[in-house]
């Protein structure tokens, strides 16, 4: 079998960049291409908005922190690849992508939390492996001893 996508999921936290990190450097490996999909929510936008509320600004600020910010694993690997900015929950935003991009391999990561935080954070990793169309990975926050 051989790996022609990646999908890789990115939320700009610290398990999101190590596995945009680790997609990247499969693909600059493999010749795949990385796609990076964020799940956008407007709402989440709120916080860093000044009035008036644009929310195509906003969007266009989100997209471009992706693919400026977030994408920055994949240019430094070399690696081929887009991003995508996808408004939707995170599981649904992935497991679209990677039906629409005929994914081989959908990548995320582990946000290492325990308790309410896992709760909350760890649906990604608990809920997408069941719905995606392809293999799933998941890359650890920090390596296990």
């Amino acid at each position: 079998m051989s790996i022609e996508r990646i999908i890789v999921g990115a939320d700009g936290s610290e398990g999101s960049g190590l596995a945009v990190a680790w997609a990247a450097a499969l693909g600059a490996q493999t010749g795949a291409e990385v796609v990076v999909v964020r799940a956008y929510n407007p709402l989440d936008e709120l916080q860093r908005a000044q009035p008036p509320i644009d929310f195509g600004q906003l969007e266009q600020d989100a997209a471009r922190r992706l693919a400026e910010e977030w994408c920055a694993p994949c240019t430094a690997a070399g690696a081929r690849f887009r991003s995508r900015l996808i408004e939707d929950e995170p599981v649904n935003a992935l497991v679209v992508a990677a039906r629409e991009e005929h994914a081989d391999l959908v990548v995320i990561g582990s946000h290492g939390q325990t308790g309410w935080r896992e709760r909350v954070f760890g649906r990604v990793a608990r809920g997408l492996p069941e719905r995606a169309p392809c293999p799933v990975t998941i890359v650890p926050l920090r390596p296990a001893d």
